[in-house]
């Protein structure tokens, strides 16, 4: 049997990295906390005051497993007998932890947080195996990723991936419920999730716990499985089976590194609540949110796409520029239309005779930050890249070169989107737009870069047969069709992570385009890009604010709001107040024509967004957003609203909408203050305080809001009297 390799250090988790061989480690059982990870001759724990995990296996023979997943609050164990810990196809061969060897395990503790490695080889496959589980302190959680390392001298085709594949179950089988679609369905078992799937809450109301499933895959590759084979719970990659499906070639010697999954424990009468608190310490503090970890985000954006569309200019920008001074906007965004040929990204000389260098330093002149829009894998076919390198196009079932994003075949034109063909992120393209992105951020102080259109399939083209690339070549990171989608969607997050590493106060935003499905985003988007261009809603208020409250509502329980960036509401609409505080209760993005904008209105933008940007500047209020049973979904009859209280720091905003509702007050609770505070309610519209409360009236009786005229809002702030 061939030594297994020591455990390897990955420096980026999606890369596949070439292990060298070393001399093996005698196995052993190492724990270094032990308040943490408890062992014995054949079982060992990772623990905290929360949750513990309990493994098994046998020193004399193949076998390793989950014994115990306990929910420490209710004393349960969710796992049962026969669990398998994790399953993989290894060519023909299907290979889970009964069919491994442990060989050691190691744990490293590291401020709130430990991390257990355990080491398996499977003598069958030859693989070396690699568990590694996080736990955090005050959280109910465990995260987990499988690392495979190929120790044989033959290349070997990984598929239907699970990350997890446990027999759990909440209590019993009974009356257990799914809340799927980041939150917003409810549903039963047995459950496939998809895309939309990042967090499964697995809840049984009888006994009033549940288990919180998380999947940080990316886009159509995640799939997660409540009792679809009985008794089983997995969380991993697509099955080959799948219209889009999961597949790594994996060479002798290199490692394939899996994305991470996590379960999450809470025993509460109210399901909401497995979606507030400490689930949000975890997205906040431990995810890895790279917007979050961005010293100076912008508040208020404006970006040129409607109503100017892709007829843009020098002359123009620079109007709009002028009309936005006394608004206090933050990033200026020049969309599509500044380019001849995408592909080549050469300024249009017609619309900018002295180049884009000029507008951009206008731009910063006005303080503004700069924002510039590229398609990420889209190009002209007649551009000089597509007619250079026809080797790194993707190519369709008829040996074509390949339009991903939409039904436009056409050879030439003027249009942002005219002779649109796919590159290939798996080829050399990759180096070509990388570089394209790094000349244009350092000569031209670019702050922000908008990635759109389709890498690996479309959010709009739902044929089956036109995803992926049919053409392997040389040139090419994959070997077949199947095998393309994982290095598309790889190379997309690890050029992101790239520019992120070389010019950390870049600001990249990889849209629901990219990311190829409608309204579509998760933790691995997050994870690499600091937004997600959601989605637009073009109607005029008061349809386009609600819609956007109702997207905002409808992914916010499980992705931070500030990610999710919802396009094209007009700073100019008559109503633009009630379009501007529906935005500001997430991330505010706006568009329309800023040389309409009223002496009124110029004063309303300047002295909001100065004003929540002061209260971000106190609070970061922005990294919280509540919900829990308080707000209703947004209709055009209802109120809703929102929380984003910082409630480590007792102090942030209260948002309310009274849309086509007959009733002039409605109260609300607010569950996430401390009883025995007291706080203050203060208008900044009104320029006053209009109460104060203790935390246990505000929690049980809460406060009484008056909006006196339909489709429109009340924002509060909210701080802890010292």
């Amino acid at each position: 049997m061939p030594e297994p390799h020591e455990l390897p250090t990955a420096s980026f988790p999606w890369k596949t990295d070439t292990v060298p061989k070393r001399k093996s480690v005698t196995p052993s059982v190492f724990i270094t906390q032990k308040e943490e990870a408890v062992a014995t001759a054949d079982t060992f724990s990772i623990e905290n005051g929360l949750v513990r995990r309990t493994f098994r296996f046998n020193p004399a023979k193949e076998g390793f497993c989950t014994i115990a997943f306990v929910n420490k609050s209710s004393g349960e164990n969710y796992v049962k007998k026969d669990t398998e810990e994790f399953l993989c196809m290894a060519g023909d061969q299907r290979i889970t932890g009964k069919d491994c060897i442990y060989k050691r395990h190691s744990s490293i503790r590291s401020n709130d947080e430990q991390t257990l490695t355990v080491q398996l080889y499977c003598p069958g496959a030859k693989l070396d195996v690699i568990l590694t589980y996080i736990i955090y302190d005050h959280i109910p959680l465990v995260r987990k990723r499988i690392k495979l390392v190929n120790t044989s001298s033959r290349e070997i085709p990984l598929t239907n991936l699970d990350i997890e594949r446990l027999q759990l179950e909440v209590a019993n089988t009974y009356m257990n419920e799914v809340y799927a679609n980041f939150g917003t369905n409810l549903t039963r078992v047995p459950y496939k999730g998809d895309y939309n799937d990042a967090a499964v809450l697995l809840y049984n109301p009888n006994v009033r716990q549940g288990v919180l499933l998380g999947n940080e895959s990316p886009s159509v590759l995640k799939r997660t499985e409540i009792y679809s084979a009985p008794g089983t719970v997995s969380l991993g990659l697509s099955l080959i089976t799948d219209p889009y499906p999961f597949k790594k070639w994996l060479a002798p010697a290199d490692t394939f590194a899996s994305p991470q999954t996590f379960m999450y424990t809470l025993q509460t009468p109210k399901w909401q609540d497995f979606f507030e608190e400490s689930y949000q310490d975890f997205i906040r503090e431990k995810l890895g949110v790279k917007l979050f970890q961005q010293k100076k985000a912008p508040f208020f954006m404006y970006n040129t796409w409607q109503p100017f569309f892709a007829n843009i200019n020098e002359k123009l920008l620079k109007e709009c520029v002028d009309s936005l001074a006394g608004t206090e906007t933050d990033l200026f965004i020049i969309d599509a239309g500044w380019y001849k040929r995408s592909g080549d990204f050469n300024a249009d000389s017609s619309k900018f005779p002295q180049g884009m260098k000029p507008v951009c330093d206008y731009i910063r002149q006005k303080n503004m930050r700069v924002g510039v829009w590229f398609t990420i894998s889209g190009v002209h076919a007649k551009s000089e890249v597509a007619q250079q390198h026809p080797q790194w196009l993707i190519k369709d079932k008829h040996g074509r070169p390949a339009n991903l994003h939409d039904d436009n075949y056409e050879e030439d034109g003027d249009n942002w989107n005219s002779g649109m063909r796919t590159m290939s992120l798996g080829s050399p393209y990759y180096d070509h737009m990388k570089e394209t992105i790094r000349k244009y951020v350092n000569e031209w102080g670019v702050s922000y870069i908008k990635l759109d259109l389709s890498v690996a399939h479309s959010a709009y083209v739902h044929d089956l047969d036109r995803w992926g690339d049919y053409e392997s070549n040389p040139s090419k990171l994959y070997k077949d069709r199947e095998s393309s989608l994982w290095v598309l969607y790889e190379r997309d997050l690890q050029l992101m992570d790239e520019l992120h590493a070389e010019f950390p106060d870049l600001l990249l935003d990889c849209t629901f385009e990219v990311w190829g499905r409608y309204n579509s985003i998760d933790y691995a988007l997050v994870q690499h890009a600091d937004y997600d261009w959601l989605t637009n809603f073009d109607f005029p208020p008061p349809a386009g604010p609600i819609s956007i409250r109702q997207m905002n509502y409808d992914r916010s329980r499980v992705v931070p709001a500030n990610t999710l960036l919802i396009g094209n509401q007009f700073m100019d609409f008559p109503n633009y107040r009630y379009v501007y505080f529906s935005m500001a209760s997430a991330s505010a993005l706006m568009v329309g024509d800023p040389r309409k904008l009223t002496k009124e209105a110029k004063a309303f933008y300047g002295k909001w967004n100065s004003w929540f940007r002061e209260m971000e500047r106190k609070y970061q209020f922005s990294q919280y957003r509540q919900l829990y049973d308080i707000f209703d979904r947004p209709t055009d009859s209802n109120w809703d609203g929102c929380y984003r209280i910082n409630t480590k720091k007792g102090g942030g905003i209260l948002f309310f909408y009274r849309n086509n509702s007959a009733d002039q007050t409605r109260t609300f609770k607010v569950p996430c203050v401390e009883r025995n505070a007291k706080y203050r309610i203060y208008s900044h519209e009104e320029g006053k305080v209009t109460g104060i409360y203790s935390g246990a009236r505000l929690m049980d009786e809460g406060i009484k809001i008056f909006i006196p005229t339909v489709y429109t809002a009340k924002v509060l702030a909210i701080e802890k009297v010292l």
